[in-house]
C-alpha cells in the first residue's frame, strides 16, 4: 500500500499551494482567540427546525461546536511502528513521518471535546512523540495541550487543555449501528479546517487483520490526510466513534473509512485519565481470521480460533512456544471462540496471573502457559516551557535570482513559531507586516521592530501562492 499524503508535503504544483493556503494558518500559539466568522444565521435556523435525514444540518449544528484541530511539532523518525496492533491502517493513513534524521515536522489532525474543563480525544498516532501540542476550537480559542496519556492498541489519546466552559460532544450510550445507516464525519483533511463529509456504515462490526481483534465500523464517509481523531455522528447528531484509519492505494479517501466505536473509546478514555495507559495485556503476537479454507488446510474441524501469523522473538508469547502457524482455540479453558472474542479475552486478562491458550498445531491440540505483560504508560506530564528561538525560528538566506527562481529571502529550514504556524523550508518570504524584505538583514531590520510576545504577518510565497502567516515572536 502507498504511504498517504500530508498536508503541506505535496510540492509546488498548483492544486496543492490550494491545500497549502487553507492549511497555513490553521493555529497561532499563544495569541488570544482570533475572532472567528460569525454564524451562518440561516444554517443556524434551518437546523432548528431539521429532522434528522441525510441533510445532516441539525445533526452538524450539534457535533461542530466542540470539533477541534490538533496540530503538533515533532521530529521526524519517531517510533510510530511501536504502535500496536495498527501497522496494518497506518501505512496508509495521512501524516505519519518517514523514518529519517532528527527534522522538525509539524502535524495536523482532528479531536473534539469530551469534558467541559478541557479533555479532548484525538488519535494517539497524531500526536505521539509531540514535542509541542496545540488545540485550536470552532470559536478560534487556541490553546497549548499536554498528552495525559495514550493508548497504542487502539490508537486513542487523551490531551488536556486549562480551560473551562467548552462545548462537548452528544455522545452515544453504546454502539449500535447497521449497515446502510446514515453517518456524518468532521475534521481537518489537508487542512481544511471542519469539513464535513457523509455516508453510511458499511459494516458493523469489521474485523481487519492486523488490529488486535478490535470491532470497527467501517463506512465511506470520506475520511482523509488530518482527519484522524475526528468523531463520527449519526443522523440525530450523536458521536458513535472516533474516526482512525482509512484503507487507500492512493494516500486519499477511496469510500474504505474505519473508525473506532465510541463505548471502547470512552473505556480507554477513563483508563488513560486514570493512569496514562489503558488496562491492556500484551501477549506479543498478532492473527487473523480463520476461514472455511484456511481451517480446512490446518485440518480444523470447523471455523474457530485465531491463526497466529507474527510472535514477537521476544514477547511472552514467544517464551511460551506460541509460533506461526498455531490457531488459539480458547483462553483460560473456556469454550471454543472467534478471533476477536480471543484477542479481546488475552488484552483484559490480569497481568497478576498466566492465562493459558488451547493451541491447534499440527493437527494436534497442546496448551500453552503465558505470561502477560502490560504496556507501560506513555505521558508527556506537564508541558515543557517553550523554547527561546531567534528569527521566529527560521534558518533564513538571501538569494539571487535564477531561472525560474526570483531573488529574496527564502527559507532553509523552520522550527518553533515559524513550523507551527505552517512555515516550511523552500518558502520565500516577502514582507513583514507591511515592510516589504528583499534581504535577511532586512527581515531582521523589520523584525526587531516587533515587540516580544506580540502576533507577527510574514508574507510567503510558495510557487505561485502568496499569504500572510500570523506567527507569535517568542523571546531571544
Amino acid at each position: 500500500m502507498a504511504k498517504a499524503t500530508k498536508a503541506g508535503q505535496c510540492g509546488w504544483a498548483a492544486p496543492c499551494a490550494v491545500a497549502w493556503l487553507a492549511g497555513l494558518a490553521l493555529l497561532t500559539p499563544g495569541t488570544a482567540p482570533a475572532a472567528p466568522p460569525g454564524p451562518d444565521h440561516s444554517c443556524l435556523e434551518r437546523a432548528a427546525g431539521a429532522a434528522t435525514g441525510p441533510g445532516f444540518v441539525a445533526a452538524v449544528a450539534r457535533v461542530a461546536p466542540a470539533v477541534v484541530n490538533v496540530t503538533v511539532i515533532r521530529e521526524r523518525g519517531e517510533p510510530f511502528e511501536e504502535l500496536d496492533g495498527m501497522e496494518f491502517f497506518l501505512s496508509s493513513v495521512a501524516g505519519l513521518p518517514l523514518p529519517g534524521s532528527a527534522v522538525p515536522e509539524r502535524a495536523v489532525s482532528s479531536g473534539f471535546i469530551i469534558a467541559a474543563d478541557g479533555q479532548v480525544l484525538t488519535s494517539a498516532h497524531a500526536v505521539l512523540g509531540a514535542q509541542e501540542a496545540w488545540v485550536r476550537t470552532a470559536e478560534g480559542g487556541r490553546y497549548r495541550a499536554r498528552v495525559l496519556g495514550i493508548d497504542r492498541r487502539t490508537d486513542v489519546a487523551l490531551l488536556k487543555v486549562d480551560a473551562s466552559g467548552l462545548p462537548v460532544v452528544p455522545l452515544a450510550a453504546g454502539t449500535r449501528l447497521c449497515p446502510g445507516e446514515w453517518v456524518g464525519a468532521i475534521g481537518t483533511p489537508f487542512g481544511f479546517e471542519h469539513s464535513v463529509t457523509a455516508g453510511v456504515v458499511s459494516a458493523y462490526p469489521r474485523y481487519v487483520p492486523g488490529t488486535g481483534g478490535l470491532p470497527l465500523i467501517q463506512t465511506d464517509a470520506a475520511i482523509n490526510p488530518g482527519s484522524s481523531g475526528g468523531p463520527l455522528f449519526n443522523a440525530s447528531g450523536v458521536v458513535v466513534g472516533m474516526n482512525s484509519m482509512i484503507f487507500s492505494a492512493l494516500g486519499g479517501s477511496v469510500g474504505l473509512s474505519f473508525a473506532l466505536p465510541i463505548d471502547r473509546v470512552m473505556r480507554i478514555a477513563g483508563a488513560l485519565r486514570a493512569g496514562g495507559a489503558a488496562a491492556r495485556a500484551s501477549i506479543g503476537l498478532r492473527t487473523q481470521l480463520v476461514t472455511p479454507e484456511l481451517a480446512s488446510a490446518f485440518g480444523l474441524d470447523g471455523v474457530r480460533g485465531a491463526l497466529v501469523v507474527r510472535v514477537d522473538p521476544e514477547g511472552p508469547a514467544a517464551a511460551a512456544g506460541v509460533r506461526a502457524g498455531d490457531i488459539v482455540l480458547a483462553v483460560n479453558a473456556g469454550a471454543a471462540a472467534s478471533q476477536p472474542e480471543i484477542e479481546e479475552a488475552i488484552a483484559s486478562a490480569g497481568a497478576d496471573a498466566p492465562i493459558a491458550l488451547e493451541l491447534w498445531r499440527r493437527r494436534a491440540s497442546r496448551r500453552a502457559i503465558v505470561v502477560l505483560a502490560r504496556p507501560e504508560a506513555v505521558r508527556m506530564g506537564p508541558a515543557r516551557p517553550l523554547a527561546a528561538e531567534a528569527r521566529l525560528g527560521l534558518e533564513l538566506a538571501s538569494r539571487q535570482a535564477t531561472a525560474g527562481m526570483p531573488a529574496g529571502v527564502y527559507v532553509e529550514s523552520a522550527a518553533g513559531s515559524a513550523l507551527l504556524a505552517g512555515i516550511e523550508a523552500g518558502d520565500r518570504i516577502t514582507a513583514v507586516n507591511d515592510i516589504e524584505v528583499a534581504t535577511t538583514a532586512d527581515f531582521d531590520t523589520a523584525l526587531d521592530s516587533v515587540k516580544v510576545g506580540k502576533v507577527i504577518a510574514v508574507l510567503v510565497s510558495r510557487g505561485a501562492a502568496a499569504v500572510y502567516v500570523p506567527v507569535v515572536r517568542r523571546a531571544n
